[in-house]
Formats: C-alpha cells, sequence, structure tokens
C-alpha cells in the first residue's frame, strides 16, 4: 500500500532560473547599522563555481582556507544536490575547486550543511539524508589522503533527517540536526494511502573512529525542536544550540561526558528566538550568536552571548534588524559575527566585538562594535529584492575571510568570498 508522507523544514526550496554574475561593491559603514567610521578594505575573491550555496568555511592552518557549499539542479521534477569545495593555499591565494570532495560524493545527492576540520587530516561534512545512501544521513570525510562517503544512521522511526553543523577535535567528531519522527498513522480508505503523523525533534550523533553513534537526547514537550550548532571543548565539555519550538527560545544542551542536559540561560533563552552558531575562543569561552524578538513590538534583532565557563552572560547588540549566523573569535579582538539584516534591503552584515580592555575577553561589559564594510554583492542586471546573506567567517592572524550567497527571486544563488587582511 502507498504511504503518504509529510517531510519538514529539512528540505529548502530553491528557484532554478539564471543570475548575471556578480561584482563586490563594498557599502558605507553606517549602512550596515553599527557604529561609523573608515571602512576597511576588502578584496572580493572570485570563486571556482556558481549556482551554489555556500554554508561554511575551515581555517586548517598557515592561510589554508577550505569553503563549502552545494549546488543545485532541476531533473525533471527532481531537484539534485551536489557538493562543492573550494581551497585557498593562502590569505592572497586563489580559490581553486576541491574535486576529489564533489567527486566522491557525486551521486549522492544532498545539502552540504556544515563542514569543520581538526587540521588537513580530518575534515568532515555533513548533510541530509539520501535515497541514494539507503535513506541514511551523508557525511563525507577527507582522511588527509582521500574523501570518504560515511553514512549516518537515522533515528528511529524517522523517515527523514539532517545533521545541520559538525564539530572536530582531538577529543573526536560531534554532529547535531533534526529529524522527522512518526508518531502515529492513519489509514485512508478514500485516497488508498496511509496518513503519517510525525514530529521534529533534535538529533546528536559523535563519531568513534568507526561509525556514527548515536548520542541520546533528552525528550522535550512539542514536535517541533531542533540542533542548528555544536561545539565541543573537550570530551566532558559539549555545548550545542538550536530552537525549542514549544517555548518558541532558544535552546542550549550540554553534554557533561555521560549524557545531555537542557540547559536554562537567563537572558539567553528567556524571550523568543533561534540560536544559529557557536565557537570557542582559546581560552575556553564559549560564543553563541543567533536571533531574538522583542514581545513589545516583534521587531527582530541580533543576538549574542557567551559562556564564561560558569555562566552564560548576553551581549548587547546594535539596535539593527538583523540576524547572525556565525562567529569566530579574533586573537587579542574580540570576536567577528556575520549574518544579515533584515531592514528593506537584506544585506550582508559583519560586526566585530572587542573588550574594554585590550587583551582581555573576560567580561562583555564596556566593549564596543565596529562594523566592517562587507562587500555586498552588485551589478547590472542583480534585482534590487536580491537578499545577500554571510554564512561564515574565518581568521587568523593574518585576517579575516567572510563567504556568504547572494539570491534574487527566480534566480539561481551565487556565492561570494571577501577577504580583509589584519590592521587595514
Amino acid at each position: 500500500m502507498p504511504e503518504l508522507t509529510r517531510r519538514s523544514l529539512l528540505r529548502s526550496a530553491a528557484s532554478l532560473t539564471a543570475l548575471s554574475a556578480v561584482l563586490l561593491t563594498p557599502l558605507p559603514a553606517t549602512a550596515q547599522g553599527a557604529s561609523a567610521g573608515t571602512a576597511p578594505a576588502w578584496s572580493p575573491q572570485p570563486l571556482p563555481f556558481t549556482d551554489a550555496n555556500l554554508v561554511g568555511a575551515v581555517n586548517l592552518g598557515q592561510g589554508r582556507t577550505w569553503a563549502a557549499g552545494f549546488t543545485l539542479r532541476l531533473e525533471g521534477k527532481v531537484t539534485r544536490f551536489t557538493p562543492v569545495v573550494a581551497e585557498r593555499a593562502s590569505a592572497d591565494g586563489e580559490w581553486t575547486p576541491v574535486e576529489a570532495a564533489t567527486e566522491a560524493a557525486s551521486t549522492v545527492s544532498s545539502r552540504v550543511n556544515a563542514i569543520d576540520a581538526d587540521g588537513p587530516g580530518d575534515v568532515w561534512m555533513v548533510g541530509d539524508d539520501t535515497s541514494v545512501l539507503d535513506g541514511r544521513i551523508y557525511t563525507q570525510h577527507y582522511d588527509g589522503t582521500r574523501w570518504s562517503v560515511v553514512p549516518a544512521d537515522l533515528p528511529e522511526k524517522a523517515e527523514a533527517a539532517s545533521l545541520l553543523d559538525v564539530d572536530t577535535g582531538s577529543d573526536g567528531t560531534w554532529a547535531v540536526g533534526s529529524a522527522q519522527i512518526e508518531v502515529g498513522r492513519t489509514w485512508n480508505e478514500e485516497k488508498g494511502v496511509w496518513i503519517t503523523e510525525s514530529r521534529q525533534a533534535g538529533i546528536a550523533r559523535h563519531f568513534d573512529g568507526t561509525a556514527w553513534r548515536d548520542m541520546p537526547l533528552p525528550e522535550l514537550p512539542g514536535d517541533l525542536w531542533y540542533l542548528n550548532a555544536v561545539q565541543a571543548i573537550s570530551a566532558d565539555d559539549v555545548w550545542a544550540a538550536g530552537y525549542d519550538g514549544d517555548s518558541g527560545r532558544p535552546l542550549l544542551m550540554h553534554h557533561d561526558g555521560t549524557s545531555w542536559s537542557k540547559v536554562t540561560a537567563p537572558g539567553v533563552t528567556d524571550r523568543p528566538g533561534y540560536a544559529q552558531g557557536l565557537s570557542v575562543a582559546p581560552g575556553g569561552q564559549v560564543w553563541l550568536v543567533g536571533e531574538d524578538w522583542s514581545p513589545a513590538d516583534g521587531t527582530t534583532r541580533a543576538l549574542v552571548a557567551r559562556h564564561d565557563g560558569r555562566k552564560w552572560r548576553r551581549t548587547e547588540v546594535p539596535d539593527v534588524p538583523a540576524r547572525l549566523f556565525a562567529v569566530t573569535p579574533v586573537p587579542e579582538h574580540g570576536i567577528v559575527v556575520v549574518g544579515q539584516t533584515l531592514g528593506e534591503r537584506r544585506e550582508a552584515i559583519a560586526w566585530q566585538w572587542e573588550p574594554a580592555l585590550p587583551g582581555s575577553a573576560s567580561g562583555t561589559a564596556g566593549g564596543r562594535w565596529t562594523t566592517l564594510g562587507l562587500p555586498q554583492p552588485a551589478g547590472a542586471g542583480l534585482p534590487g529584492d536580491t537578499e545577500n546573506t554571510a554564512h561564515a567567517v574565518v581568521g587568523d592572524r593574518g585576517g579575516l575571510t567572510v563567504l556568504g550567497t547572494s539570491t534574487a527571486p527566480g534566480a539561481e544563488p551565487q556565492p561570494f568570498a571577501a577577504f580583509r587582511r589584519s590592521g587595514r
């Protein structure tokens, strides 16, 4: 008997017509809503592919950077996804395609949702479930020599699942995401199909060197919650963040080496919003970014918070409608966050927060935000309602690299990258 299932928010819609080539031009600092001043100098960097979403980047050391995403094509009535990876050997170098990564997963048809690495010999990408892998979740590993697809199992009774973030380090590799899990089914006599009822719930996986293992999460009320981000400080200190649909608030979870538990953080998880990204600073502080909404008027503002080893503290942000997707520590200069404004025009943004005392990130009071004047895709033929989003930022003492995607109604997404040298 045929079965009718309800797929969830796990699949993103995409339109599939041509978009003209884009150029990068910097906007005035005041257009992005933080402190004004001399706009930093950015160098737009051409990428080796078009018609792609860029979702993540990782610094492999000595200026070497990898960026990952996916292309999509409509084949008949089916949308086909192909992973893509680009490499830059140095900050001033050219981006070149990592063909071996694409070839290894050329038949998989999955989005790439995240990338991370513990050096050039341990790189992971994660994505969605796919029929090519018998319904299992696509993940891909590079061991310094070759790329391999390493499928992860779905939870019991799951009809779909995605791993949305990955973190790999000396204590192993973690991945988190979401699954659509069946909770019941009824037979529709008139249509001759099963009607499946399901709920969306978070999932967590740990790679033990051989296979992905399920790391059970607490049962939460409601039928919609998921995890967007994960970061491990050590084997017994792992953080994950996402969204709790039951409360409508950012969701925080912690793994103590034995089990996961939900964490309540006043000022962070007590107002409506989402957590989108996590990052760990060299001193062990955990930074969180996302968005939240004012209970008074419903306006959206960027969410930034920090865990100092004892408690979570919220950081005041520029008074601009915006959402944030990624954060990276900057040596001796606080953090850089990237995302998108939510005004009449949706523009990619990069803001830097510096603590009041140079070289210290021990407190958030007294720090200041600076807009980094991130370039925007622009040029002839680009519609005025194009949305630009910065999805990833990586940095070292050499400078910052921001990557993102430009999308327009009725057009394929176009990736962009820009580099800003330190001290400029």
